[in-house]
């Protein structure tokens, strides 16, 4: 049942994959690791679903509105660049230009350039934050670029893009604030710069990393 995202969409990734694909109006959508899409464009609205995932918009000018629907919420932009990601009942939407419109069982609100905003389906939404979108979108470039950010959250973003699972031993190495610029196409290498940068040491075990 978790493969049928991937088998009910129209584009779709494999972890570490990712995939630009132009829409028949000029428009673009950069896919991400293990992400899917479907498109469903008609003479009054071009759709795209994201199903799974995270994927980056590059809608191009036309008399249509351009519309992401991901669960209840509904992104509609008229140009710009915006990125979706979907995990579980979360949302969050990162706008690099242009401006944004969410909208679903809540007030539609604007998220502008260089915001993030972020929603679990049922809450009340939380504010927009002011952040350096071009860092956030940087996978599209095969990057991932961390500012302060806990050791937790870095290990999370670099298993999205392998196979297998890479574990921290104890809450307070998971709290550790970390920053750098991360090869998405080499993974183990990220594991190697940060035993060089920080405290810690890693252990390979089959399908298994642990950092301690």
């Amino acid at each position: 049942w978790q493969q049928w995202p991937m088998l009910n969409s129209d584009y779709h990734t494999g972890v570490g994959q990712q995939q630009t694909v132009t829409l028949a109006d000029g428009s673009k959508v950069i896919l991400n690791s293990s992400s899917a899409v479907s498109v469903a464009f008609s003479a009054h609205e071009r759709t795209v679903i994201l199903r799974a995932g995270e994927a980056l918009f590059e809608p191009v000018n036309d008399s249509r509105p351009f519309v992401v629907r991901s669960g209840d919420e509904r992104l509609q932009a008229s140009n710009g660049v915006f990125s979706v990601r979907r995990e579980g009942d979360a949302l969050t939407l990162v706008v690099g230009s242009g401006q944004v419109q969410l909208s679903g069982a809540h007030q539609p609100v604007l998220v502008q350039a260089d915001q993030r905003l972020e929603h679990q389906s049922g809450q009340p939404l939380f504010a927009q934050q002011n952040v350096d979108a071009a860092s956030l979108t940087a996978w599209q470039r095969g990057k991932l670029i961390f500012n302060g950010r806990p050791l937790g959250e870095v290990i999370g973003e670099l298993e999205r893009y392998q196979h297998g699972r890479i574990l921290i031993s104890d809450r307070e190495l998971a709290a550790l604030p970390v920053s750098g610029v991360f090869e998405l196409n080499d993974p183990q290498g990220s594991l190697r710069t940060l035993e060089q940068r920080y405290p810690l040491k890693v252990t390979y075990l089959p399908w298994l990393a642990v950092l301690h």
